[in-house]
């Protein structure tokens, strides 16, 4: 199976992942909310935070330093979907890869 990749600009403010999927701002349409077994993150630009809710901050979510990946699974139990998570990080870019489960 082939991994997909997609690329969030992220701000101040908490972004939904999912937002990456094109289909607008908090929009999760089910259909390109595919589940993944596996995901890494990349920051670039400036360092980011993500999370599991929409309130992350900086302080409070999993740094993404600049240009490192940070992995998420894998999962064996059950998939996880962009839409999961919240990224926070003025200035910067997320970078997604993920594995489909």
């Amino acid at each position: 199976m082939a991994a997909n990749s997609y690329s969030l600009p992220l701000a101040g403010t908490a972004k939904r992942v999912s937002d990456a999927l094109g289909d607008g701002t908090g929009v999760v349409r089910a259909d390109h909310n595919v589940p993944f077994r596996q995901l890494l993150f990349q920051a670039t630009g400036a360092s980011a935070a993500i999370g599991g809710d929409p309130t992350v901050t900086l302080g409070t979510g999993t740094q993404l330093a600049v240009g490192a990946v940070v992995p998420i699974g894998p999962f064996d139990t059950g998939p996880v979907k962009l839409s999961d998570f919240y990224a926070i990080g003025a200035g910067a870019t997320l970078s997604v890869l993920g594995v489909p489960f």
